[in-house]
C-alpha cells in the first residue's frame, strides 16, 4: 500500500468520525392548545438551540383540536415565534397532529421517511415539566428504538399537574388510536 492510500485511508476515517456533519438534533416541540403553556415550551426551546453546537431541525408539532373556521395551528404559531428568534434552523410542521400520541406516530413516519437507519438523528423532545412522564410513556409505546433527550419548560399552570393524573390513565388507548393513522 502507498503512503497515498494510506493517508486517503486516514482522511476518511477521521472525516468519518470527527465531521459527521449527517447528525442532527431533531427538536421536536410538542404543542399545545394553551398560549402560555405554549409559549412557556418554545422559550425553553429557544435556550437549548442558543447553547447547542449541533445542528438542529425543529420539528414543531401540532394541529388544530377543535377546528371551527380557519384557526391557526399550534405548530404554526410555533413557526412564526421561531423563525424570527432563530437562525440556521430548518423548521418542519406538523399541523395533523391533534394528540401526543400522533404527535409521535407522526415524527416516526418523518424521521424513517428523511434519514437512512444507519443514520438516525437523536431526538429532543420539548415539552411542559408536568407533561414529560405521560409524553415518554407514549413515546416509548410508539417510538422504542430511540432514547431522547428532554428540554422541559417550568410551568406555572397549577391545575395541569393535577389533569395529567386523568390523562395518564389514557396512554394505551391514546397509542393504540394513533397507531392507526
Amino acid at each position: 500500500m502507498t503512503h497515498i492510500s494510506l493517508l486517503i485511508i486516514l482522511i476518511s476515517i477521521y472525516n468519518i468520525y470527527a465531521f459527521d456533519k449527517n447528525i442532527y438534533n431533531i427538536i421536536v416541540v410538542l404543542g399545545s392548545a394553551d398560549n402560555n403553556i405554549l409559549n412557556e415550551r418554545i422559550k425553553s426551546t429557544i435556550e437549548f438551540i442558543n447553547n447547542s453546537d449541533t445542528p438542529c431541525i425543529l420539528y414543531l408539532s401540532g394541529g388544530v383540536k377543535h377546528s371551527f373556521g380557519k384557526e391557526t395551528s399550534e405548530a404554526s404559531k410555533m413557526a412564526s415565534v421561531f423563525s424570527s428568534n432563530t437562525q440556521n434552523v430548518r423548521i418542519v410542521l406538523d399541523e395533523m397532529s391533534k394528540n401526543t400520541a400522533e404527535n409521535f406516530v407522526y415524527l416516526k413516519k418523518w424521521v424513517y421517511t428523511n434519514f437512512a437507519k444507519d443514520n438516525l438523528p437523536n431526538i429532543v423532545i420539548s415539552t411542559s415539566d408536568f407533561h414529560k412522564n405521560r409524553a415518554e410513556l407514549i413515546f416509548k409505546g410508539i417510538f422504542s428504538e430511540f432514547d431522547p433527550m428532554w428540554v422541559l419548560s417550568k410551568s406555572d399552570c397549577l391545575s395541569c399537574w393535577n389533569d395529567e393524573r386523568f390523562h395518564i390513565r389514557n396512554v394505551d388507548s391514546d397509542i393504540k388510536k394513533a397507531l392507526n393513522i
